[in-house]
């Protein structure tokens, strides 16, 4: 089964060229699963209390294996969301908020390495959702992208999970220090609130 990416094709590959940082690039990713949980609160709240848990981003980077990975315990993605997450430039439903462009995933993804994967399930389904992009494949045409389902997951997880591999640039020594020092800064008031642990 395949998902469409709903981007100018060609676009997707110049994604890597833009004027982005390392820390904003990352931050895309923390601006989803907080405004995912924002928009949610309520119920990823009793959900998470009844875990013992608070909302978490964790940041993963391994350089030897070439390998990127953000995830969360946010409320997750259903499969109408996930797609709409693969639009360019499709503003989310609520565009007052952190993830108001409807960019963040694609490019910040795209920009990092040239393949990635989300993983994720959404909080009361049952079913996990997988797509795979490959970049330099999507730019020669190839708007289907390979897209898996997994059922009988329990209902009570919820979480999303974005790796990424075949790295544009390597992130290391002051670089990783700052990316640690900009996210800090960013999101200070929800590390502050203790919203988030990060």
């Amino acid at each position: 089964m395949t998902m469409k990416l709903r981007i100018g094709l060609d676009a997707i590959a110049a994604y890597r060229r833009l004027d982005y940082t390392p820390w904003h690039a990352i931050a895309e990713f923390v601006d989803n699963s907080t405004q995912a949980y924002f928009d949610n609160q309520e119920v990823l709240d009793a959900a998470l209390a009844k875990d013992g848990e608070e909302l978490w981003v964790a940041v993963v980077y391994e350089e030897k294996d070439d390998l990127g990975c953000v995830s969360d315990n946010s409320i997750g993605m259903s499969y109408e969301e996930l797609d709409r997450a693969l639009h360019v430039a499709l503003p989310p439903k609520n565009t007052s908020g952190r993830s108001k462009y409807g960019m963040g995933l694609k490019t910040a993804a795209s920009w990092i390495g040239n393949r990635w994967t989300v993983r994720t399930k959404k909080l009361g389904e049952t079913v996990e959702h997988r797509v795979t992009v490959d970049v330099l494949d999507v730019s020669q045409g190839g708007g289907d992208i390979p897209y898996e389902c997994f059922e009988g997951r329990p209902a009570e997880d919820h979480y999303t999970i974005v790796e990424v591999r075949d790295h544009n640039r390597k992130f290391r020594g002051r670089t990783l220090g700052r990316i640690k020092e900009y996210l800090g800064s960013m999101y200070r008031m929800d590390l502050r609130e203790e919203r988030l642990r990060l």
